[in-house]
């Protein structure tokens, strides 16, 4: 699904159709990412901080996203990292950014582009 145009890189880039089925861990969801093979593509990844909030705005068209505010599954990771154990996530509710112990689980929505 196309997600608009990367801050990072000036780019398009997509999202997966669906979030992982399940909350991840920080490592866990880079290595999901890095292992997802999905519409014929192998290059998928966990967002950046700025990409994940372009996910954000774009939350209606791109779709599927949690919106309750949930936690945990109503947070996304971002590959972003403040320290080795912290990283960011953003709650989709509101499109709040905070930073989070890597340990936690959140939902993973993995992008490529």
């Amino acid at each position: 699904v196309y997600a608009g145009t990367s801050p990072d890189t000036g780019r398009a880039f997509y999202a997966a159709a669906q979030d992982e089925p399940e909350t991840l861990k920080w490592n866990a969801a880079l290595d999901r990412a890095a292992s997802k093979d999905a519409h014929g593509r192998k290059d998928w990844r966990v967002p950046t901080r700025r990409e994940l909030n372009v996910l954000f705005n774009n939350r209606a068209a791109i779709g599927g996203f949690n919106l309750s505010g949930s936690f945990p599954a109503g947070w996304y990771w971002s590959s972003s990292e403040l320290s080795s154990s912290d990283a960011w996530g953003q709650r989709f509710s509101d499109g709040d950014q905070s930073l989070y112990t890597k340990g936690h689980g959140l939902s993973v929505r993995c992008v490529r582009g």
